[in-house]
């Protein structure tokens, strides 16, 4: 299980997709997310929820979950590829808790994974293009912005 808190916005998704990533290298398929803490969801993190579902490595259960998260999720599509939990489900938790910071990302690393999240919705639901296009576009070019800058010119000697 894993405890959203606060905004779970582009700027954390990076560090969702890591964490996601080390739970399925240690075998787990299933991630329950409590979001009962969760003020927000934007469209950079439901994306990025999105891509991990078709990734298939885990499927993802949604636990107390408020209604304005599931009516934003519900929006872009992403409800249907989730499960949702109800309380008198849920076996008992565990006691005992780990609380995993979130790691930093950087600019160039929030981008890229906000623009995969953005391309993932509008694969997704054929109405999302029409929302996410003009950010696609906007990312696209800041992604190539960076991308651009970090190649340096080859100088050949004769």
């Amino acid at each position: 299980m894993v405890r959203l808190e606060g905004r779970a916005a582009a700027e954390s998704a990076p560090a969702f997709e890591r964490l996601v990533g080390r739970l399925t290298d240690q075998g787990v398929r299933c991630v329950v997310l409590d979001l009962s803490g969760t003020l927000l969801m934007d469209s950079g993190f439901s994306g990025t929820l999105s891509r991990l579902v078709g990734s298939g490595a885990a499927s993802f259960a949604l636990y107390r979950a408020p209604r304005r998260i599931l009516d934003g999720l519900e929006d872009h599509g992403v409800l249907e590829q989730v499960s949702l939990l109800k309380s008198d489900l849920l076996p008992l938790l565990p006691q005992a808790t780990t609380e995993v910071p979130v790691e930093s990302a950087s600019k160039p690393e929030i981008l890229r994974c906000c623009l995969d999240a953005h391309r993932a919705l509008m694969a997704l639901k054929p109405e999302n293009v029409a929302k996410f296009e003009a950010v696609e576009r906007f990312l696209s070019r800041e992604v190539h912005k960076i991308d651009s800058a970090t190649v340096q010119p080859r100088i050949d000697q004769g």
